[in-house]
């Protein structure tokens, strides 16, 4: 826990409460990156994972990529991004669409077969769990593929937005690093859950 303690106190200090569902943390997470941060969620990650057999870390482009790649590094996996939109040159995509809650509309989504594959053992990333949408899209795209999916790992949660369970219908194991119960834009203050 003492890792997830530093994260939370990193995410205290240095992330900014934009209004009541929407915390910046793009200085140091999902736009400039901060090696140290991302080292620590990665291994606060593949420590929650050890055991599961991983083969496959897959998230949706961009703010989870460098997440899901420091994750699979350590769990001596492959890291698969699904891609905002459908390339020409992919070949046999599985494709989503699904709601941006930061971005607004609808993101489409695609990952080919080739790459996710049946016997992959698939670990779904992100950096926020929220709603849920993407990650259950992700971990839909999957099942379609013929993967097994073995949990989801988040380095942020709101636990207000329900996420949590709207994802426990896959039966695996779900895993925070940092939780919030509530985000107050007025005063900037960050609650943790326990």
């Amino acid at each position: 826990m003492q890792g997830q303690d530093a994260l939370r106190e990193w995410v205290s200090r240095e992330g900014t409460v934009v209004g009541p569902e929407f915390l910046r943390v793009d200085g140091f997470l999902n736009h400039r990156i901060d090696p140290e941060f991302v080292e620590r969620a990665g291994e606060g990650l593949a420590a929650a994972f050890d055991g599961a057999e991983v083969t496959c870390v897959l998230t949706a482009e961009a703010a989870g990529n460098v997440i899901a790649y420091e994750a699979a590094r350590r769990l001596k996996a492959k890291a698969l991004y699904a891609k905002k939109g459908r390339a020409a040159t992919m070949a046999r995509p599985v494709i989503r669409r699904v709601p941006s809650p930061t971005k607004g509309g609808e993101v489409e989504l695609a990952v080919s077969a080739d790459y996710l594959r049946p016997g992959e053992r698939v670990l779904v990333v992100d950096d926020f769990l929220y709603r849920g949408l993407t990650s259950a899209a992700l971990a839909e795209m999957a099942r379609e593929a013929g993967a097994e999916l073995v949990g989801f790992g988040f380095v942020i949660e709101k636990r207000f937005g329900g996420g949590r369970e709207f994802l426990s219908r896959f039966g695996v194991p779900i895993v925070a690093l940092v939780s919030i119960a509530s985000m107050d834009p007025k005063s900037g203050r960050i609650v943790f859950a326990e």
